[in-house]
């Protein structure tokens, strides 16, 4: 088993971000508590050096960064224009979620104005993580969430890039109390993916990218995957994050006549704490992504890149197809340049 290689490679969800936190309790409940409460709060830094060390050892080309937990569009912009043939950018209304998670309100005004100001720039490819509004279930429930997300959606439109719709949430760290809270909210972004069937239909022009697919540092569940890949095989506008699947995974959707590899886009979320891996010999998945809530926190940077390599590596499918995964679906979706034309698949019909 090696590492996958493609033509061009793309990893379509990437943070080139790091934060400065120190816990002051050994106390293994409370700094999962602190760390899931505090993140968005703390001040961020680039790590782009080290995600360029990470992506020449593992031949990435390309890395679209996105903020999150409290990270800045400002940063991601200079790391773009600091490497313009490295880097692709999402914008998210960092500052509006930012003054909502201390307390200040949030309305979806305010975030569409501050998302403006950003892709008015030129600067991004796309919108995210998720979606504004995400973080919280909407007063009006799913049809007033919706009226919110077509106004983003508009915003996409308009500036001709891809939104990132989140589907799935950890297990681990504090992740099983956000879980918990959910219970019975699935008219929330995070918990029912079918829920975005409607906004792909209603702006079939702009494409969707399913974050995570449902597998995002969830251990071996596999529910949420299998309601992304029901959702997406009736949207054409829809592709699926694949980065954190094992690859036993890719198989349902490669022979899906309504999926293929042109739907799929690999994005491994390199640089966050969720995605250490853990191994169970002998099942399937043996080895897969999880917070591990009995060995703390990782303070190493999680090699991501290796692993999800590894996996879409075991595949048996012609090379043309593992590069439209690997690379060539992204840069048609984002309009990433390549250094050569006619690198990926494309046929003349009679």
């Amino acid at each position: 088993m090696g590492l996958a290689k493609g033509i061009f490679v793309v990893d379509t969800h990437v943070h080139a971000q790091r934060h400065a936190f120190k816990l002051q309790s050994r106390d293994v409940d409370s700094e999962f508590s602190e760390l899931s409460s505090g993140m968005s709060q703390m001040e961020t830094y680039s790590n782009a050096d080290r995600l360029l060390y990470h992506m020449d050892k593992y031949s990435v080309d390309v890395c679209a960064i996105m903020p999150a937990f409290g990270m800045t569009n400002e940063i991601d912009k200079e790391i773009v224009k600091k490497h313009p043939d490295r880097f692709v950018a999402y914008a998210l209304d960092e500052q509006t979620s930012k003054a909502a998670q201390a307390g200040k309100p949030w309305t979806i005004e305010a975030a569409l104005d501050e998302l403006e100001r950003e892709l008015d720039t030129g600067l991004y490819v796309g919108i995210g993580e998720g979606l504004p509004g995400s973080h919280r279930k909407h007063p009006g429930g799913w049809s007033g969430r919706f009226e919110e997300i077509c106004k983003v959606m508009e915003l996409a439109k308009k500036y001709k890039v891809v939104v990132t719709y989140h589907a799935g949430f950890p297990s681990g760290y504090a992740g099983a109390v956000g879980m918990a809270a959910m219970q019975g909210h699935y008219e929330m972004d995070f918990s029912n993916p079918f829920l975005v069937g409607e906004v792909a239909a209603a702006y079939p022009d702009v494409n969707i990218i399913l974050e995570h697919a449902g597998i995002e540092g969830t251990g071996y569940r596999t529910d949420i995957y299998e309601k992304c890949l029901a959702v997406a095989r009736s949207h054409h506008n829809i592709y699926l994050e694949c980065g954190q699947w094992w690859a036993e995974l890719y198989e349902k959707p490669l022979k899906d006549p309504n999926l293929g590899c042109e739907r799929l886009v690999w994005g491994t979320d390199w640089g966050a704490a969720s995605t250490p891996q853990s191994w169970m010999p002998g099942c399937v998945p043996e080895t897969f992504c999880d917070q591990n809530i009995n060995i703390g926190l990782p303070a190493h940077q999680i090699d991501i890149f290796g692993w999800a390599l590894r996996e879409v590596g075991r595949l048996n499918i012609p090379q043309d197809d593992l590069n439209m995964i690997l690379g060539g679906n992204a840069c048609r979706i984002m309009g990433i340049k390549t250094p050569f034309t006619r690198l990926f698949k494309q046929y003349i019909k009679k």
